[in-house]
């Protein structure tokens, strides 16, 4: 009972001291010197290295809110994470509809106006009750302020073990009803983003909790935010254009684009011409039993996702 008691109040001490952190992180040397400060003024033991390890695995186990495990350049963190949100908060919805209505030029709407329906905007990707979206719009500030960001991720291919990314974000896109972070990671060895453009789907972000990456201190201590300069980095990626040829957000390393023809038929006809499926589509054979048009873009998983939907409708052609 009393081993119990001590463990209670140790946890405390560890909550209490993480939530008065910067970013409410710390590393095990700070948590363990700080415990072993308190600890005997409670007429408790100071803290061994093992029992310490087994208070944040019962905290990483047990919280409502999130212990995660991090790395900032080659130091190890613990930081506590809030709970995630049941579901975007209505002002958030209101203030985001405002922003929107400003941007199609309908700056008269007033907050009811929005409210009754008039202006209708679906928030929410893959049933995540808008989590996605207000994870995009954190991350735009990010973009707009120009600091790392860093999350846990799980890899959509293979294993589903989460890995820390640090990454400097540089644009959020929606496609297929899924948001996404594009983003150039951070190299610690060069002390810098790699030139390259790397994809993250919001809904593969553990707890949809991304927080901002701080500078370290020489004394191991964290500092402000770490910045880079969106202009720079997106002219070096080629940001503006590196879409242009993806039938959505996928790109494979080495590939380039190349002129693919599509043919369609019934139904399939009058969607297709309504809609077009890519900016190059070109339509080269018209008349009423079929339609074939012509689409310059990468060849990737996209394309046959994309004629999945038309089953029998729709199919590639030599």
């Amino acid at each position: 009972m009393l081993q119990l008691k001590a463990q209670s109040q140790r946890l405390q001490l560890i909550l209490d001291f993480l939530k008065e952190q910067a970013f409410m992180r710390a590393s095990f040397v700070q948590i363990q010197e700080h415990l072993n400060h308190l600890l005997p003024i409670q007429g408790l033991k100071p803290i061994s290295r093992r029992s310490l390890e087994s208070d944040l695995q019962f905290l990483k186990s047990n919280l409502a809110e999130k212990l995660m495990h991090v790395r900032v350049s080659k130091k190890h963190y613990y930081q506590l994470l809030s709970a995630p949100r049941e579901s975007i908060s209505e002002a958030f919805k209101t203030s985001m509809l405002e922003q929107i209505a400003v941007q199609l030029g309908a700056q008269n709407l007033s907050k009811e106006d929005l409210l009754q329906d008039k202006l209708v905007f679906s928030f929410s990707a893959l049933n995540d009750d808008g989590k996605s979206f207000e994870l995009a719009a954190n991350c735009t500030q990010a973009i707009a302020q120009q600091y790392l960001v860093q999350f846990l991720y799980q890899s959509a291919f293979g294993t589903y073990k989460s890995k820390l990314q640090v990454v400097a974000p540089l644009q959020v896109r929606f496609y297929e009803g899924r948001y996404y972070l594009i983003a150039s990671v951070w190299s610690e060895l060069q002390n810098t983003p790699k030139a390259q453009v790397k994809v993250f789907a919001f809904d593969l972000v553990e707890d949809f909790v991304v927080v901002p990456a701080l500078v370290e201190r020489e004394d191991g201590s964290e500092g402000d935010l770490r910045y880079f300069s969106w202009l720079q980095l997106s002219q070096e990626v080629g940001l503006k254009s590196y879409f242009k040829h993806c039938l959505g957000i996928a790109r494979f390393k080495e590939s380039v684009p190349e002129v693919i023809r599509l043919k369609f038929t019934d139904w399939a006809i009058s969607y297709v011409k309504s809609r077009r499926l890519h900016a190059s589509q070109r339509i080269v054979v018209d008349n009423p039993n079929y339609l074939v048009v012509e689409l310059y873009i990468y060849r990737t998983y996209e394309l046959s996702m994309l004629l999945s939907r038309f089953r029998d409708y729709g199919t590639e052609v030599r």
